[in-house]
């Protein structure tokens, strides 16, 4: 009966305890958290967002797409890269009224961290260069 405790017990520990991320989960792993860095630095740095205490609203991520991985980037240790489009609302003081705004980016995952540049406009629906 005590080795049947001790199975049991082992069998609950492991199913409480993280499993290593694998395939699509570790490559994109850290990017929510990097978008969301992204747009903190919106609102610190955008005009309409510090145009009022509440100047932009309903952040929304519109599409992400994966780009292309050269042998020049994995030379750099690039595991993964794409561009993200984000739209938002900011205040438009002469009209005094929320105007629809966007934003591009690509995210580079370098060594496990996400570096993000300024990206050209792409199509909201499809996240392809215009």
């Amino acid at each position: 009966m005590h080795r049947v405790w001790i199975l049991a017990a082992a069998a609950v520990l492991a199913s409480c305890s993280p499993k290593a991320k694998s395939g699509a989960e570790a490559k994109y792993d850290g990017l929510d958290g990097a978008i969301l860095a992204w747009r903190q630095e919106i609102l610190k740095t955008d005009k309409a967002c510090l145009a009022k205490a509440e100047g932009c609203q309903a952040f929304e991520v519109r599409c992400k797409g994966e780009r292309e991985i050269t042998a020049t980037d994995q030379a750099k240790g690039v595991t993964a890269k794409l561009v993200v489009a984000m739209s938002w609302e900011g205040w438009e003081a002469v009209r005094s009224e929320y105007r629809p705004q966007s934003g591009f980016s690509e995210f580079t995952k370098v060594d496990g961290d996400w570096l993000r540049a300024a990206a050209g406009p792409v199509n909201m629906s499809t996240c392809v260069s215009s």
